[in-house]
């Protein structure tokens, strides 16, 4: 059987392997920094119980060696090309994939013996009649946040205590969130996970502005931001189809669900500390 994807799993007993390496460098006028990473989530675990056979024997099953691969590069910038101008800009590239294929679960009763499809104890560990669940997903991609994100921001301060901005952000290979669990594994069958769907490139414009004064002695401070400026509607979030079924071979904008953002919103703001 096939199903729309993938995995949030538990996390007991899970392993991590990493490694970064980064620079940075910075001055009176600019600030860079590169980062590179790279880490291997080892033996996630998924578990699901129930009972089998005609007597109702009940089972425990304990799924480990699910992997997940993120690596990425990181780059961000800020520069100070006068006192009245800032600029910065960030670029994110992950590839963030499942790692593991032909994962098998076994099923046990509660004194840890191995049982058979009908909930038979049987003698051997790992034999062909040991009741089982297997799931295949290496090289699926992770869903639920864009790997590639980027900005640009430019702001003014004309004049001593107010601001004035705007970014952009871009989000591109963003991936459908998708869901698994233990119970939705299939006793006796193979489970191959599917694609998320990717979510069309977006993004949007904010703006910003603040002004810092007194007012009888305190300080206070007027800001307001413009969020989704151009009042872009696109989609911000999206699931894959949550039903296994065999009838499902392919992930796409007809059978997944997804909401939009929102469009143009804005909020002012007045903070007086005392």
């Amino acid at each position: 059987a096939s199903t729309s994807n993938a995995i949030n799993t538990e996390a007991k007993n899970e392993k991590v392997a990493s490694a970064e390496i980064g620079y940075g460098f910075h001055n009176e006028y600019v600030n860079v920094a590169v980062n590179g990473y790279f880490t291997e989530w080892m033996d996630k675990t998924m578990t699901k119980s129930g009972t089998l056979g005609d007597n109702q024997k009940e089972f425990f099953m304990n799924m480990t060696g699910v992997n997940a691969r993120h690596m990425g590069l990181e780059f961000e910038v800020k520069a100070r090309p006068t006192k009245w101008l800032e600029v910065s800009a960030m670029l994110s590239l992950g590839d963030w994939k499942w790692d593991s294929d032909s994962v098998v679960g076994y099923i046990y009763d509660g004194l840890g013996q191995p049982l058979d499809k009908e909930g038979n104890v049987i003698p051997e560990i790992a034999s062909d009649d040991h009741y089982k669940a297997i799931i295949n997903m290496k090289g699926i991609h992770v869903g639920g946040s864009a790997q590639t994100t980027a900005n640009l921001g430019v702001t003014f301060k004309p004049f001593k205590g107010f601001r004035i901005g705007a970014e952009y952000t871009l989000y591109d290979r963003n991936y459908a969130y998708y869901s698994l669990s233990g119970s939705n594994l299939s006793l006796g069958k193979e489970m191959n996970l599917l694609e998320p769907w990717r979510i069309p490139t977006a993004g949007q414009l904010d703006m910003r502005a603040s002004y810092h004064f007194q007012i009888g002695g305190l300080n206070a401070t007027l800001s307001g931001n413009i969020n989704n400026l151009l009042n872009q509607f696109y989609i911000e979030k999206a699931w894959n189809p949550s039903t296994v079924s065999e009838n499902i071979t392919e992930v796409n904008a007809d059978n997944v669900y997804f909401y939009f953002a929102k469009g143009l919103t804005y909020n002012i703001r007045l903070k007086i500390n005392f």
